[in-house]
């Protein structure tokens, strides 16, 4: 047997109509809930991952209010003092003729102010770059110095002698959170004289706008410009040519000393770092493994290089089988985040330690820069 149903088309209006429920009163107007105040806004933006700024952008689009909120100095503050450690946002690759930024896939940011194709990135801290601008085509200019903003374009120009140089933040008991306009320190150091035997220091601070008197010491030093330089509580260090050495030089104290690294076979492709203690340590590949050492004190009262850390890449994800690489050695270390930087198979690679994954950048040169900033945008025209 077959039963056909057919439904009518009567809605809730239509009982009514038919003697069923009741219609009732006409709907009153949409309830809408209360409007957040600006402190819960921010309270909900600030908790946006800091790797990923475009979610800010996006957020600061929605409404004025919005946008005045997430480009003011507090929620900046605020943002930086909940999430602590700054991502890495991509690095700045050196190339023969130009120097360009590639961002990390999670940010995926295009700087607002793009680098000068003559400039030079020789290092970045707390947001800052410290580029270098070759002699124009006039032949009364020299070299020089830009401390650069790449969000806010802000530049302070320092004439330069022939030294190599870091960047350091100045201000006094600063956390670092937020000091990209604070007062800085450019150390500058240089070996000359005959053979290089001489060794000289100074240090240019944006409060004086002036270079302190220059040190010297007879030390045979030339230094490998090309490699990385690190801050470590009250001094920097340097990296000589040929990797057996460091150069320190202790800003309070205004000394010069070297220390001796490893004799291993790998130390030409040493790189120095600041470990996660606050530590002076580095980085090299044997082989396979990577291995990290640190400046330790030993028992007799001298310091000594000690083991730290051991990591077998063929064993991070994805499985990369790396033993074939003819060559294999660290180019950078963006430390504040875990992530080394390194060369395989001809081909620019990095691995992030906390997460122990690896990611293949593509073929890109060896002189890299990472850079570790928050972002939170700043659009004026938009917020007024």
């Amino acid at each position: 047997m077959c039963i056909r149903i057919h439904t009518l088309g009567w809605g809730p209006s239509d009982f009514g109509a038919l003697g069923g429920c009741p219609a009732g009163p006409p709907p009153g107007p949409a309830l809408h809930p209360p409007e957040l105040n600006d402190e819960a806004v921010e309270e909900v933006l600030a908790r946006l991952p800091p790797d990923d700024p475009a979610l800010l952008v996006r957020a600061a689009l929605v409404c004025k209010r919005w946008c005045r909120l997430v480009s003011s100095p507090g929620f900046r503050r605020r943002f930086r003092l909940l999430h602590r450690t700054a991502p890495m946002l991509g690095f700045f690759c050196r190339q023969p003729s130009s120097t360009r930024f590639v961002p990390t896939a999670s940010s995926s940011i295009c700087l607002p102010y793009a680098v000068r194709p003559e400039w030079r990135v020789l290092s970045s801290r707390h947001g800052r770059l410290l580029v270098l601008n070759p002699p124009s085509v006039s032949p009364t200019s020299g070299r020089e110095l830009i401390v650069w903003d790449p969000f806010t374009d802000e530049q302070r120009r320092v004439p330069m002698p022939p030294f190599d140089s870091i960047l350091l933040c100045s201000a006094t008991g600063c956390d670092h959170i937020d000091c990209h306009r604070d007062p800085f320190l450019v150390v500058f150091v240089c070996s000359h004289g005959l053979d290089n035997q001489i060794v000289s220091a100074s240090v240019y601070s944006s409060e004086t706008n002036a270079w302190s008197h220059p040190i010297s010491v007879h030390i045979h030093c030339r230094f490998d410009v090309a490699s990385r330089n690190v801050q470590v509580n009250n001094a920097v260090y340097f990296t000589c040519e040929n990797k057996i050495r460091i150069l320190e030089y202790h800003l309070g104290k205004e000394e010069i000393s070297m220390i001796s690294l490893l004799y291993l076979r790998y130390v030409p492709h040493a790189v120095l770092m600041k470990l996660e203690d606050g530590g002076l340590g580095f980085a090299l590949v044997q082989g396979t493994t990577l291995s990290i050492w640190s400046r330790e004190d030993g028992t007799d009262g001298y310091a000594t290089w000690a083991l730290r850390r051991v990591v077998e890449l063929n064993e991070l994800q994805p499985l990369c089988d790396l033993s074939a690489s003819p060559y294999f050695f660290t180019v950078a270390i963006a430390d504040e985040v875990d992530v080394f930087f390194f060369w395989a198979h001809d081909q620019l690679f990095t691995i992030d330690l906390r997460s122990s994954r690896v990611k293949k950048v593509g073929n890109l040169p060896s002189g890299i820069v990472p850079y570790v900033s928050f972002y939170t945008p700043a659009m004026p025209i938009i917020a007024t």
